[in-house]
This record gives structure tokens, C-alpha cells and sequence, in this order.
């Protein structure tokens, strides 16, 4: 054998080695790439965003936190914060986009409202879903009620719903049957519960479905973006363990979510999330939170940051048992957090996660991030192809530390204008959608840093489609 065919057969190892990571084998990058970074609005808070494709009424609708509890007090002395201020109505933020998502409009309604304040008050914890009538639902909280709302015609205008579906924090939607939505919320009164509303947001009932208890000596809550299962007739949540994660299900006419544990041990971002394919396979992804021992370099002392991971499990029984999880992403040198992951096709699988440019700890400890993602297909089966691009936005979206103590950040000056989220989603083109916030706009007078973020959606133009068949450049 030659010197020059061993050396191309070594190269060719050496890059096999590279692009397999965590168990899962690879396919070398297949064009997985995104437009420029489009700004939604270039003055509404960007926080903890999401994006859904309407695809009854061709519509894309954008939903963010009004930015109340992710205020960034070193840039309270901007311009931005007297438009900011003038533009603020105490409901989360909405736009709708009729061309695929390269224009927004505001919703707008009178006295520059997004809906009519008597069924909507609340400037955070917004989310998407869709019923099988074709009805849009939306959601919004002021720290003592859920608001639930909806809308008929693509998300231009949100004209009924109720300014409490329950009194609770962190709510969680699904659409389920024409005019049927379930709220998830975690209540101060009976813990995490699940509402279900059937006049299209309008009411909700006084009592809930538990989603809340103790297992094998663990207990566990409802704990992420809720999932309506439309053959099974079933809901499916994340669950949070006091010592990992699990999913729960339910299926109508239960008394109570039954718990399944998935995995133990620590993790970085609030929740997991949930997604599942058209052949009806479930998948939960979740970044894990490892430190090195006998170490002191984290905040106040605490143990340094370790490199993590970014690890997915599946499900083809609805939940009652999972696969071992796999690594998603592994970074050598950086942490890689809050993933989110949307499906398309049976087999076909999106994750969207931030990865910073070191290892951190970002609760005190700058860092740039960047928004990663990939497209993994065959994601249910021994060995899926996967396409990755670990620059998705062409640019970092923040440089700064992260806080994660909710309205906490705004009384300490720590940085919270990303929220604790950001999200992926499917177009009708069956492309990916990436919703996120960016801290790197400068304010426009003073050129220091916003009091919030801009919200900015990135839109697939190359690599697999999640549903259909071909590539996203045609």
C-alpha cells in the first residue's frame, strides 16, 4: 500500500472520529444553513420567544415577553427605554407575517393594545398552539393570573379568551380538539395542574388535572412546553424530578398525568423539552449541568463549570419506556444550554441550542453565545444522519453573563433580556424557524447596551426539510 493511499485512509479516520460525537454517527454537514438573522421588531423586547406556522390561514405568528422582569438596568439609561416605556400595554408581544416570516407586523388593536385588555393582562411566559378548528391560542401572566386568548383569522387580531384561566406561573398550552386547549400551569394553591378550556380560551375550570406527586421516593412536577397527541387522544408533559427528568401522560378520562422517569441528574436550563414526529414517536432533550469536584471557580464560590452536553431520549410507546439517552452535542471547551426541539416527518428531529465560546459559569461569568442547531434523521434508530451548524445566526446573539433568578436579575443589575428559552419551529415550506432574542444591538443614542433584547427569527435555506421530502434550498 502506498505512503499517499495510508495517509488519505488516515484522514479519512481522523474525520470519521470527528464527526462522530456522543454515540451518534454523523453525516458531514449537508448545507444546513439559515438567512441572516431578520429583526422582528426594532424596538419590542425579544425575551423567551416563539414562532408558529399557521398553515390554515398561511400565517406566521411571533410571540415574545414584553421584557417587564428581563430588564437589563445598565441600559435603562438609553433611548430605547423611553420607546420601550411608551410602547408598553402590559400584554405580551405579538406579530404576524403573511410572506413566510421575511416582514412582521404588529398586532394591533385600540390604544395599540394586541387584544382587548379585558381578556388579556399579562407581560410574560407567552406560547403557541393551534386547536384542530384552526384556532390560535396565546398566553400571559402578571405573577397572579394566566391569561389565556385566541384567534380565528392567522393571529391578526386575538379577540376573545379570559384574563384567568388560573392563577399560577409558567404556563404551558396544547391545542386539542375544535375550540379545546389545555393550559398547564404550576398553581400556588394545588401544585402543578393542567386546565382544560372548551369555548376557545373564554373560561377555564375551577380544578385541574393534577401533574404533581411523589414516586419511588422522588418527587416530581410538571415541568415544560405541554404536547396534545390528536391519534391517542392524549397529552404528554415534561416532568421534573428532585433528581432528574421524566415525561408524564395522560390520556382523557384520567384522574391524574401518570409520571415515567427518563433520566437522573442534574441539569442547567429550567426544563426539558418535549417534541413528537408524524409516526407518532416522542423524543425529550435536555442539557445537563456537570462541575468539576474539589474546584471553587463558579459564582460565590461554588464548584467550576464542567464541559456538558446536550442529550436526547425517544419514545415509541408514548412515553412508558425510553431509549439510553444519546449526546446531541458535547462540546470539548463550552457549555452548550437550553435546547429546544421540534419533529417533522416520522424519524426526523430539529434541536436549537446556545453554546458559548468557553467554559463559564454564566450566572456571573461573560460569555458569547451562539445559536447552534441540528436536523437528525432516522433520530429513532440505532444510527440517525446528522446536520449540524454551529453558527446559525453568522454571529454571536449575546456576550454577556446569563441570570436565571427571574425578576431577581432586574433588582441585581444581572443580565436577563434572552428570558430563560428560546425556540424552534416548522414552516409550510417544512423548513426550520429559529425564534430568539439578541442583546448585540446597540442603543441607537447612547451606543451602550438596551434595556431589553430584539427579537430576530432566522429561517432555513439549505440542508434536509422536516417534512417532505428534498432540501430547503428549492
Amino acid at each position: 500500500m502506498t505512503v499517499l493511499r495510508l495517509r488519505a485512509l488516515a484522514v479519512l479516520a481522523a474525520l470519521a472520529a470527528v464527526l462522530t460525537t456522543g454515540g451518534l454517527a454523523q453525516a458531514a454537514p449537508s448545507g444546513l444553513g439559515f438567512d441572516p438573522p431578520i429583526f422582528v421588531d426594532r424596538d419590542l423586547a425579544g425575551g423567551e420567544p416563539l414562532v408558529f406556522a399557521d398553515h390554515v390561514h398561511h400565517t406566521l405568528i411571533y410571540t415574545s415577553h414584553e421584557g417587564t422582569t428581563h430588564l437589563y438596568r445598565p441600559g435603562l439609561v438609553s433611548g430605547a427605554t423611553a420607546v420601550w416605556g411608551l410602547d408598553y400595554r402590559n400584554q405580551v408581544n405579538l406579530w404576524n407575517s403573511i410572506d413566510g416570516g421575511r416582514t412582521w407586523k404588529r398586532v394591533d388593536w385600540a390604544g395599540g393594545f394586541v387584544s382587548p385588555p379585558v381578556s388579556q393582562t399579562g407581560f410574560s411566559d407567552p406560547d403557541l398552539t393551534q386547536d384542530e378548528g384552526g384556532r390560535i391560542y396565546d398566553t400571559g401572566i402578571d405573577l397572579v393570573n394566566d391569561a389565556l386568548f385566541s384567534s380565528v383569522d392567522g393571529g391578526r387580531s386575538w379577540t376573545q379568551g379570559t384574563v384567568n384561566c388560573s392563577e399560577g406561573d409558567r404556563p404551558w398550552l396544547a391545542g386539542a380538539r375544535t375550540d379545546e386547549v389545555f393550559l398547564a400551569t404550576n398553581t400556588t394553591r394545588a401544585g402543578h395542574q393542567v386546565f382544560r378550556s372548551t369555548d376557545g380560551g373564554r373560561s377555564c375550570p375551577a380544578n385541574g388535572i393534577p401533574d404533581s406527586g411523589d414516586q419511588a421516593g422522588h418527587h416530581y412536577d410538571g415541568n415544560g412546553k405541554l404536547l396534545f397527541d390528536h391519534t391517542r387522544d392524549a397529552l404528554a408533559e415534561p416532568i421534573s424530578y428532585d433528581d432528574g427528568l421524566g415525561v408524564a401522560t395522560w390520556a382523557r378520562g384520567d384522574a391524574a398525568f401518570t409520571p415515567h422517569r427518563v433520566w437522573a441528574g442534574s441539569t442547567y436550563a429550567h426544563w426539558p423539552t418535549l417534541a413528537q414526529d408524524a409516526g407518532g414517536t416522542l423524543y425529550l432533550v435536555w442539557d445537563t449541568s456537570p462541575s468539576q469536584s474539589g474546584t471553587a471557580g463558579g459564582c460565590d464560590g461554588s464548584p467550576t463549570p464542567a464541559p456538558n452536553q446536550v442529550l436526547m431520549s425517544f419514545s415509541k410507546d408514548f412515553g412508558v419506556t425510553w431509549s439510553a439517552p444519546r449526546a446531541i452535542a458535547s462540546p470539548a471547551a463550552a457549555r452548550a444550554l437550553w435546547p429546544w426541539a421540534v419533529a417533522g416527518d416520522a424519524g426526523k428531529l430539529n434541536v436549537v441550542w446556545y453554546e458559548t465560546d468557553k467554559v463559564v459559569d454564566l450566572a456571573c461569568q461573560p460569555a458569547k453565545l451562539r445559536i447552534h442547531t441540528a436536523t437528525l434523521t432516522g433520530a429513532a434508530s440505532a444510527a440517525p444522519s446528522t446536520s449540524v451548524n454551529a453558527d446559525a445566526a453568522g454571529r454571536p446573539i449575546a456576550d454577556n453573563n446569563l441570570c436565571q433568578n427571574g425578576t431577581l436579575c432586574v433588582a441585581t443589575g444581572e443580565d436577563r433580556r434572552l428570558g430563560d428559552f428560546f425556540t424552534n419551529a416548522v414552516d409550510e415550506r417544512g423548513c426550520v424557524l429559529i425564534a430568539s432574542g439578541d442583546t448585540m444591538q446597540p442603543d441607537p443614542i447612547t451606543g451602550g447596551p438596551r434595556p431589553v433584547s430584539l427579537p430576530i427569527l432566522l429561517r432555513q435555506t439549505s440542508g434536509p426539510k422536516l417534512v417532505g421530502k428534498g432540501n430547503c434550498n428549492t
